[in-house]
């Protein structure tokens, strides 16, 4: 049983092929309860290429996600279930426009595809020159410089493909391929696929709008019906031309569109129960991310490579890029709280020499204000920067295309993540606290000359604190390790969670930003009143 009913010419002529997958009674349901598939039945054979059409909004896509990350619907609210689903092959996924790693180069895609198969394969220069070329890709790409930015729509998709296949994936699901192609590129690409399935004994299911690209890829032709929830196989067979299956597709598709033109399923209904869930989701998600990306440690670790490609990034835009903006920041704030502090008294009459106005603030300042000022400005910078990188991930398909890759997200990315953005907050509180030091130095340097050793006022409670103020550099260590993991784990989970737009992209910073604000501001005054509780008031 092939797809939705009867056996096929298809399947009688290839019966002696292997079944690389089988799916029967499959239902999908939305998240309102409503159906969207039903009883639905479908095969692939080994070396064999099928096109899915349907009327925009059926489920086609819904389809392809219950194929290779049924959990992942499930988490959204999706009820799949099926009476069969065998695979004898990995399961990938070439997303629109090949959705490729872009903090990877071309060859680092396919490199990565190799160390992360069921049976890894050691990805030296050879093996990955041996994928360019097989699917026609300039060699040149071998070396690691050419950053996947600056390929074609058409190499995109090609590169996609070769990662997957590289990955051991040997039943391919593909989304859109040809989309944005030119009809010479759109042939190419449909002629280098069908070759490569067939090569590597593997199984191809691509949904597509694109009548030539269907002719020049598919064997079956297959139409999901979304008024009967199920699919349903075109009597159509290969012609002799290109022009003669696309002429026999457009007849058999106009009319199955024309049965269906009224039906809409409507926009789905969100019932209050799941909005309540919603928001509880969105709350405990930084403490679930956190909590899986431990979890994945031990496996993280053995991958050191992998570790490496995703910490880089998270250094790059967590560390590196505010570092000079924190430090300007807190070297003015050093500077401008002693001489706030300096004409206070100063102009107040205070009959107190400077020298010993400073000498009873010492590094106070410092400690109640260095914490929570770098927090803010690290959530607003390098949290933010993090949380648009991973959703910049997920809007292009990036992180659909590691789990097609069979590369989980905990590993591969939350944990250098979370790891590497909390390791950079340690960094930049430290070099925060630097520069209230070194600004407030330099102020009693050029006016307060009176005293004879600054650095021994500014720096007495954050070295050698009396036992009076130990206290209060305890808090202050404590809350920036609290600030550390925090911030690094909610801007992981709000970058990481799915993306429909570029507007929930930047909503997800937005929020980011101000939950990991209001935290600071609520630990903040929670210590305080900790500390002052314990030593009396």
């Amino acid at each position: 049983m092939s797809a939705g009913g009867g056996e096929t010419g298809a399947e009688r002529r290839g019966e002696e092929r292997p079944v690389l997958l089988r799916v029967e009674g499959l239902s999908i349901a939305r998240p309102d309860g409503s159906p969207l598939v039903e009883a639905l039945a479908l095969t692939l054979r080994a070396g064999e290429t099928a096109a899915v059409f349907g009327a925009s909004g059926a489920g086609k896509s819904t389809l392809m996600a219950a194929l290779h990350d049924a959990e992942g619907l499930r988490a959204r609210g999706f009820t799949v279930r099926a009476a069969t689903f065998t695979a004898a092959g990995a399961v990938g996924i070439v997303p629109q426009r090949g959705a490729l790693l872009d903090h990877l180069s071309a060859a680092g895609n396919i490199a990565l595809a190799l160390r992360n198969a069921e049976q890894p394969v050691p990805a030296t220069p050879q093996e990955v020159e041996r994928w360019i070329a097989a699917l026609d890709l300039p060699r040149r790409w071998r070396d690691e410089g050419q950053a996947v930015a600056h390929v074609s729509g058409g190499e995109a998709q090609r590169l996609a493909v070769a990662r997957t296949l590289a990955g051991g994936r040997r039943i391919l699901l593909l989304d859109e391929p040809s989309v944005g192609l030119d009809p010479l590129r759109v042939d190419r690409l449909a002629t280098a696929l069908r070759g490569q399935i067939a090569g590597q004994s593997a199984a191809a299911l691509a949904i597509t709008h694109d009548l030539e690209f269907a002719a020049g890829f598919a064997d079956r032709f297959l139409y999901l019906d979304s008024a009967a929830g199920c699919l349903v196989e075109l009597p159509i067979t290969r012609g002799e031309t290109a022009a003669a299956t696309v002429t026999a597709l457009g007849a058999a598709l106009r009319e199955l569109l024309a049965k269906e033109t009224g039906h809409a399923g409507g926009r789905p209904r969100v019932r209050p129960w799941a909005r309540i869930k919603a928001v509880f989701a969105d709350m405990s998600a930084p403490f679930a991310v956190l909590a899986r990306a431990l979890a994945a440690a031990p496996a993280a670790l053995a991958r050191p490579r992998d570790f490496a490609e995703v910490a880089r990034v998270t250094f790059a835009q967590g560390l590196w890029r505010p570092l000079g903006f924190i430090a300007a920041v807190s070297l003015l704030v050093g500077f401008t709280l002693l001489y706030i502090f300096h004409r206070a008294f100063s102009g107040g009459g205070v009959p107190v020499r400077p020298d010993k106005i400073f000498a009873l603030i010492g590094s106070m300042h410092v400690l109640a204000l260095a914490p929570p000022l770098s927090a803010i400005l690290f959530a607003a910078t390098s949290g933010s920067a993090v949380a648009a990188w991973l959703g910049g991930m997920s809007l292009t398909r990036q992180t659909a295309a590691l789990r097609g890759l069979g590369i989980a997200e905990a590993r591969y990315l939350w944990l250098p993540a979370v790891l590497g953005l909390a390791l950079a907050y340690v960094v930049l509180a430290a070099v925060f606290t630097g520069g209230m030091v070194l600004g407030g130095l330099v102020y009693l340097k050029v006016q307060v000359p009176a005293i004879a050793d600054p650095w021994v006022v500014v720096t007495a409670d954050l070295l050698d604190p009396p036992a009076a103020r130990a206290p209060f550099r305890a808090r202050a260590l404590v809350l920036v390790a609290l600030y550390a993991g925090g911030i690094a784990a909610d801007a992981v989970a709000k970058g990481s969670s799915d993306k429909a737009s570029a507007d929930a992209v930047t909503a997800a910073m937005v929020r980011s930003v101000m939950a990991c604000t209001l935290w600071v501001v609520a630990l903040e005054l929670a210590s305080l009143v900790v500390l002052y509780g314990a030593r009396g008031g």
